[in-house]
């Protein structure tokens, strides 16, 4: 991926690798199959990492909803990238 790709994660993320981004359309699929790992933001309607994957079980479930998520919403590269700076604010164009 990219840094605008990483740029464009939900700040609710848990630093780590896995991340996911704004393209989500809460559709369920991540949650479902892997549970302790995505939660979903009600409010805001839309799901992020709520833990990172610890066990070979659950790395495979996150490879599972990476490679089902309609919308590749889910990314594995997030330990490329510095968790520590802010999230650049979306232009007003892309809200529309």
């Amino acid at each position: 991926m990219s840094i605008e790709t990483f740029n464009d994660r939900h700040i609710e993320n848990r630093p780590g690798k896995y991340y996911v981004d704004s393209r989500c359309l809460d559709c369920d699929l991540c949650r479902a199959t892997a549970p302790g790992i995505f939660t979903r933001f009600d409010s805001k309607g839309y799901t992020y990492v709520v833990r990172q994957p610890e066990t070979i079980e659950e790395l495979q479930q996150v490879r599972e909803s990476m490679d089902w998520c309609p919308e590749q919403a889910i990314h594995d590269d997030g330990d490329q990238f510095d968790w520590t700076l802010e999230i650049p604010l979306q232009s007003p164009e892309s809200t529309l």
